[in-house]
């Protein structure tokens, strides 16, 4: 997923003095400051929503009065996000604990030394986790979870999952902000505790992509068919969330996973990832509980070039510097959050379809081009390149998209939707003649594999690969050894 790249806004130097803004600060109308915020900096809710840490649907709703600002943490993120001086809301300064010293700075510094052990031993962090749970429900060794009942016998296509949009989305359980995450999130002044682990990321290790973007929220999975005759669909029940819920989750679970795992001396010991060790993951336990917290979903797609001198695949190289989850390791491609392309609600949206999802990846990650942000209009599919000529070739059978299934990353908890797509030479050819080597994600990976089952077996064995990417790999070898697919 890549992502257009705005300068922060700057408000003019007398903003805060101007007799309408100093009303509306004074009767904390957050609404009406927003509305003036955004009238002399020419911000857009997107802009806003990136700078407080909440959705573009949740700022158009403060400004036009259907949402109310009351708590002292939102208040808190508003007037540190939009640079308003805290005291003309009726907030404490914050403490200064000091650049070099002090018990600030020690426990920010814990916690970057937390982060960078994290990034450095993902891949040996999932497979410590991954051991925890039941091998039932463990799908090889590539650290995805997919319980029996979510399994398919057989890869189905694209068009036989079903989506259905529940209205109202429960609220989870357990949101990241419980005592069970108090020892990954640092302090932010003296005293007192960042409230989310995303509030720590933004403020001291923001990767580049880094929005806190709408997305769909997976409620339920539920395969119908007859599972003998190898006949079966799809059901995937979706409601709304934001992509920090997903952070202040799933960051956290992998971050206190990571100070499980690091030693006295620094040292990576998988001994230490037990559950006695982990209180926040023990807090939701069974990721296939999906009320009990908010399960992002994801489309990860393993992309073929089919040949008559032999079908291939490319792999991306995930760059740490750009990228919140999985930041050097290989991950099939183009793989992306599952969310909404414009303002338009679900389910009515043009966007609240897996293989629209999937093309908007294409273009962006194959082809280098910018990403529909979420505060436009609809993307028209029928039309704009690349979707017509993707829609066309596989309407017309020479692009197959196959779901392979559902599963979930034992790390994080993200989940995923795992797809194969299946291009005639030309098509793909033709389709990717501009395909870019490097986009927001990472580097293409130089290598152009076969698509054997050998060879991803192969690849499985000897290279550090992303779940979702490892968990693709795998059942299309599976399924390619079994014949199941071709």
């Amino acid at each position: 997923m890549t992502s257009r790249h705005k300068h922060v806004p700057t408000p003019p130097p007398d903003l805060w003095e101007r007799p309408d803004m100093t009303d509306a600060l004074a009767r904390r109308d957050i609404g009406a400051a927003i509305r003036i915020y955004r009238r002399w900096t020419g911000a857009s809710q997107t802009d806003i929503g990136m700078m407080i840490g909440i959705p573009q649907p949740h700022v158009s709703g403060i400004e036009r009065g259907n949402r109310q600002v009351i708590t002292i943490d939102l208040i808190e993120r508003v007037a540190d996000g939009l640079g308003i001086p805290r005291k003309m809301l009726g907030l404490a300064p914050l403490e200064d604990a000091g650049p070099e010293s002090g018990p600030v700075p020690a426990s920010q510094g814990e916690w970057l030394s937390g982060r960078r052990f994290l990034g450095a031993h993902r891949g040996e962090l999932t497979k410590a986790v991954y051991d925890l749970y039941p091998e039932s429900v463990r799908l090889g060794n590539t650290g995805i979870l997919i319980p029996p009942q979510w399994r398919l016998p057989a890869p189905i296509d694209l068009s036989d999952v079903t989506l259905r949009w529940q209205e109202e989305t429960p609220r989870p359980a357990v949101n990241g902000g419980e005592r069970e995450t108090k020892h990954v999130r640092p302090l932010l002044s003296k005293g007192r505790d960042y409230s989310r682990y995303h509030r720590a990321m933004r403020d001291l290790a923001r990767p580049r992509l880094f929005e806190n973007r709408l997305c769909y929220r997976l409620l339920d999975v539920a395969p119908v068919g007859d599972r003998g005759a190898q006949q079966l669909d799809l059901d995937l029940t979706l409601g709304e969330m934001c992509y920090f819920d997903m952070i202040d989750v799933g960051e956290a679970l992998a971050h206190e996973a990571a100070l499980a795992a690091r030693t006295a001396e620094g040292k990576f010991s998988a001994d230490g990832v037990a559950w006695e060790h982990l209180p926040f993951r023990r807090l939701i336990r069974d990721p296939f509980e999906l009320a009990t917290y908010p399960l992002m979903i994801s489309v990860s797609t393993l992309t073929v070039r089919a040949s008559r001198a032999g079908s291939t695949f490319y792999m991306l190289r995930r760059n740490a510097a750009k990228v919140a989850i999985a930041g050097g390791m290989l991950s099939v491609f183009p793989t992306g959050v599952f969310q909404p392309a414009s303002v338009l609600p679900a389910p009515n949206s043009p966007d609240f379809d897996l293989w629209r999802n999937v093309m908007r990846e294409y273009s962006e990650e194959f082809l280098g081009n910018p990403e529909h942000d979420g505060d436009g209009p609809p993307v028209d599919y029928v039309n704009d390149e690349p979707f017509r000529s993707l829609d066309t070739a596989r309407r017309e059978g020479r692009i197959r998209v196959y779901c392979l299934g559902v599963g979930i990353d034992s790390l994080n908890y993200v989940g995923d939707v795992l797809t194969l797509a299946v291009f005639d030479s030309d098509v793909f050819d033709a389709i990717f003649d501009g395909m870019v080597d490097q986009n927001d994600e990472g580097d293409v990976d130089t290598e152009e594999y076969n698509f054997t089952p050998e060879a991803m077996r192969r690849l499985l064995d000897t290279q550090p690969i992303a779940p979702s990417g490892a968990a693709c790999l795998h059942l299309a070898s599976e399924y390619l050894s079994e014949e199941v697919l071709t």
